[in-house]
């Protein structure tokens, strides 16, 4: 049976090291090989620097003072980073062997068709939770990896140039999750927007701004 997203996704997480799926390789040669073939795609990704900068903190502490609560912090080294959200980005953007996924319906006319990928990683400690978002269709994947939420709601936010967030939804701290964004949040999804994560109430949010701290964040980047 051929591998699905879910598979593509797992055999890249072990061959960065973030998986144990050493089970499933041994005993599944189709699994091995796209193991091997995520190592290829990845070898010019390790090793880079995706670390927040310095000034993106202030603006988003300026902006939601909910931060006053001190951040959790994540055990996991950002130079992972910049190499998970290449690879789910591939995931969404490539299948193995190069194919190219089917076209996506237009949400919207004036929507350019584009890939925009976003690392978010914590303002102390280590941790990361990327981001790859399809303009086409206005779907978004957002995977987080080390994440512990300490039985809080992430809350996933864009903040626009005006610096109101905006709710893109509650996310898992645990698994990945394919997201359909509204019209009126794909036309903030541009290039070098900020996005967030706080922690929430469960449920999320109850009044349509951050209420908990903002632990992660990120700038959206085109591809």
């Amino acid at each position: 049976m051929p591998l699905n997203d879910d598979d593509e996704i797992l055999a890249a997480e072990h061959a960065l090291g973030l998986a144990d799926a050493g089970a499933r390789a041994g005993s599944d040669a189709e699994f091995a090989a796209a193991v091997e073939t995520w190592r290829e795609r990845l070898s010019l990704w390790l090793g880079g620097d995706c670390a927040a900068p310095p000034e993106l903190w202030g603006r988003i502490e300026r902006a939601l003072p909910a931060n006053d609560d001190p951040a959790r912090p994540w055990r996991f080294a950002t130079v992972a980073a910049s190499a998970v959200a290449a690879a789910l980005l591939s995931v969404v953007v490539l299948r193995p062997g190069g194919e190219s996924p089917a076209p996506a319906p237009q949400v919207a006319a004036a929507q350019p068709a584009y890939m925009m990928v976003a690392s978010l990683t914590p303002k102390d400690g280590a941790g990361v939770v990327t981001v790859s978002y399809d303009a086409r269709d206005g779907r978004m994947l957002v995977t987080p990896v080390g994440m512990d939420a300490g039985g809080k709601t992430p809350e996933l936010w864009v903040i626009p140039a005006d610096g109101k967030p905006r709710s893109l939804g509650v996310i898992p701290d645990k698994a990945a999750a394919m997201m359909l964004l509204a019209e009126e949040r794909q036309a903030m999804m541009a290039g070098g927007v900020t996005l967030a994560v706080s922690l929430e109430p469960e449920g999320g949010s109850p009044t349509g701004q951050p209420t908990g701290p903002v632990v992660m964040t990120g700038t959206m980047s085109r591809v």
